[in-house]
Parts: C-alpha cells; sequence; structure tokens
C-alpha cells in the first residue's frame, strides 16, 4: 500500500479547536501551565523497573517538557547494555540526543545513516539481537494517508520477525496517541510497564492506557514502554 505524510495541524488551528471543545478558559489554564514548564526546565530524576535515571534536560525538543525526559535515558542504558548485538532503530530518535553506531530506519527523516524506508517493508532476515523504537510505531499508519491506524500494530509484530532467537524488541509508545495500537498492546503477548507524568513515575500499565494525549502541544500525560521477544514466521 502506498502511503504519504500528512502535516500536523498548526498551532493556531488546534488553539482554536481546543478552546471550542474545552471553553477558552480551560485551554488558556493548560497553555499557562505548558509555558511554565518550558521556561522552568526541570532536572531531577526518576525510577523505572527499580532503576534510577537522570531526566533528560536538552534544548533540542525541550525535552524537559514532553515525554522525551523519560524515554531517551531509558532507551540508552539499553543500548548499553546490547552494544555488542545488531541493534536496529525505528525511526531517528536517538543520534538527535547523542552519537550513534547502530542501524537506523526512518521513513520520511533524510539524515547521514537513516535508510528512508517504510517499517514493513524491512525484510524478515532475523538477525537482531535488539529493535528499539521511542515514540515512532504510533505514527505509522495514522500520519499517513490514507489513515490506517492498524498498521501501527502489523509494525510491531512485523519487527518482532526480525529478531534472532532471544532478541528483544524494546518500543516506547505515548498513550492515547493512537488508540488502535493502545489496544493491541493492551491484548497482551508481550511486556508492559509504564511512567505518568508530574512528577514522573512509575504506574499500572491500565492507568497509563486511560490518560488521553494532549493534541493541543503534542505530548502524552503516560508513556507505554514495550519489551517483545521474537517470534517466528508462519
Amino acid at each position: 500500500m502506498s502511503v504519504e505524510p500528512y502535516q500536523q495541524p498548526s498551532f493556531a488551528s488546534r488553539l482554536r479547536e481546543h478552546a471550542r471543545r474545552e471553553g477558552r478558559t480551560r485551554v488558556a489554564a493548560r497553555m499557562a501551565r505548558w509555558g511554565l514548564d518550558a521556561l522552568v526546565p526541570r532536572g531531577g530524576a526518576f525510577t523505572y523497573d527499580g532503576e534510577r535515571y537522570a531526566l533528560l534536560r536538552r534544548l533540542y525538543g525541550l525535552t524537559w517538557t514532553t515525554e522525551r525526559a523519560v524515554e531517551v535515558p531509558v532507551a540508552q542504558r539499553l543500548l548499553e547494555r546490547h552494544r555488542a548485538e545488531r541493534i536496529l532503530e525505528v525511526g531517528n530518535v536517538l543520534s538527535h540526543y547523542m552519537p550513534v553506531e547502530h542501524e537506523v530506519v526512518d521513513k520520511y527523516e533524510h539524515a547521514a545513516g537513516v535508510r528512508n524506508l517504510d517499517v514493513l517493508d524491512l525484510e524478515p532476515e532475523p538477525d537482531y539481537g535488539l529493535i528499539l523504537s521511542v515514540s515512532t510505531l504510533e505514527h505509522v499508519g495514522s500520519d499517513e494517508k490514507p489513515r490506517d491506524p492498524e498498521r501501527a500494530v502489523a509494525a510491531f509484530e512485523h519487527l518482532r520477525r526480525l529478531l534472532r532467537p532471544g532478541g528483544m524488541l524494546f518500543a516506547t509508545v505515548p498513550a492515547g496517541y493512537n488508540p488502535a495500537l493502545d489496544a493491541g498492546l493492551a491484548r497482551g503477548g508481550h511486556r508492559l510497564r509504564a511512567l505518568r507524568r508530574d512528577p514522573w513515575r512509575e504506574v499500572d500499565p491500565a492507568e497509563a492506557l486511560a490518560c488521553p494525549y494532549d493534541f493541543l502541544v503534542y505530548r502524552a500525560d503516560a508513556v507505554l514502554f514495550v519489551t517483545a521477544d521474537a517470534v517466528r514466521s508462519p
């Protein structure tokens, strides 16, 4: 299936739409809160799966205001532990925050060392020890024309077929962005953990799955951390 990317609505149009649905007072309060977060960078730390991490604080993307604050540190530590493996990253994210040496596939972002390829077109040759994806799979099908959010679920399962026996798929997913992917993850067959913001803390995945995504400023109130094992093609 041929797909094309679509552009996100402009901030002005998002502001008008949310003000119409929620009321100007509520939207103004939300924007004031976001502005305060942006002007006062937060440092500190968080705990994930019993380990302590420093929150990522980078000017690029104002990471302290978004889920990048927790996603990137967890992914970075996982990379360090699997450095001897053959690694694939789906979505060119980590190179914006650190040097990378692993393979990167990103359908739309053009950058040195990045293969522009649809994730579902990756050949199922299972030899990756680690495949990781940071807030990328939810865009598959959801942020493309024609829209087909179920493609994100298919992409997740396809990546599992690229793993060598004993390999690991690790993906972070902002809760509420792609309900079809959230529903697929809720059905099980993998391991789920979750963090929720203000302050970032570990919560039950069911609580995270109930959190709406903030499409006004495009940031998540909760993030799912998904790990899955290899599966063999039928």
